[in-house]
């Protein structure tokens, strides 16, 4: 008697589970990640190690599509810096702006996965002291950083 009480307690609570779970429409809720989902605006995201920012980016999204970007800070130490003249920290910067420049004119989720594979999308003549992929994961997490913090200015 016992054990046919708890078999029709559990078929009722599994059948209101699934009815519970039908009923919950996820056709209306907005994906963590995706361009059409994404406000019109101007974000700004930083990437920083340690109290350093190293990579500030402004940038404007218009239906999904990064219509500009820019860098408001780019810099890793008195010699490396936005507008340094000297080389071979000219050309790290030189291929910082081809990165960035990579969104623009594309849908951000894109362009941004593109930027993980940045040796399709940078110059490669520099010497072996820069390494493009770090620069490239720099600038991902200060575009994602920007998106997580939703837009600066309409």
């Amino acid at each position: 008697m016992r054990y046919e009480l708890m078999k029709k307690a559990f078929f009722v609570l599994s059948g209101a589970g699934i009815l519970l779970l039908l009923s919950c429409s996820t056709h209306d809720v907005a994906p963590a990640e995706g361009s059409r989902y994404l406000e019109d605006g101007t974000y700004r995201g930083v990437f920083a190690d340690g109290e350093d920012i190293q990579v500030n980016v402004q940038f404007t999204l218009r239906d999904g599509v990064v219509t500009d970007a820019r860098f408001r800070h780019l810099r890793r130490d008195d010699d490396y810096y936005l507008q340094t003249g000297e080389e071979p920290y000219k050309s790290v910067i030189r291929q910082y702006q081809e990165a960035l420049d990579h969104l623009v004119g594309r849908d951000i989720s894109e362009s941004l996965a593109a930027l993980y594979h940045p040796e399709n999308i940078v110059s490669t003549d520099v010497d072996g002291y820069t390494s493009a992929t770090i620069r490239s994961s720099k600038i991902i997490s200060a575009v994602r950083d920007g998106l997580n913090r939703g837009v600066y200015s309409y």
